[in-house]
């Protein structure tokens, strides 16, 4: 029973990650908040986290620094591949304005 829910979790994530990565608009809000919750983690830890509720909970420091990094991560990971993505399509459409005006022959990679 528990791998059965497991599977269908799994699945549902990866359909999830596929869509956020495919389309453009969903991609760019998806950083947006994943941004502004790195933001905010980063705020609220600096003014409120103090030496004191460090040394006494080491561990939960610890992770909460480790999510508010991972966060980062991701937004700048999405925003890399959204560069990437935008330079590729730009490349595409120059080539193919260049194949119609030009008369060359389109380069297929």
């Amino acid at each position: 029973m528990l791998v059965a829910d497991t599977s269908a979790v799994l699945k549902l994530v990866l359909q999830l990650t596929k869509g956020i990565i495919r389309d453009p608009k969903t991609r760019r809000i998806a950083m947006f908040y994943i941004m502004l919750a790195a933001l905010v983690m980063l705020f609220l830890g600096y003014v409120f986290l103090s030496d004191r509720w460090a040394r006494e909970h080491v561990w939960l420091f610890f992770g909460y620094w480790l999510v508010c990094a991972w966060l980062t991560l991701s937004g700048m990971l999405l925003a890399v591949l959204d560069v990437l993505i935008i330079r590729a399509a730009n490349r595409a459409h120059r080539r193919k304005l260049e194949s119609e005006f030009l008369g060359k022959p389109e380069d297929k990679p």
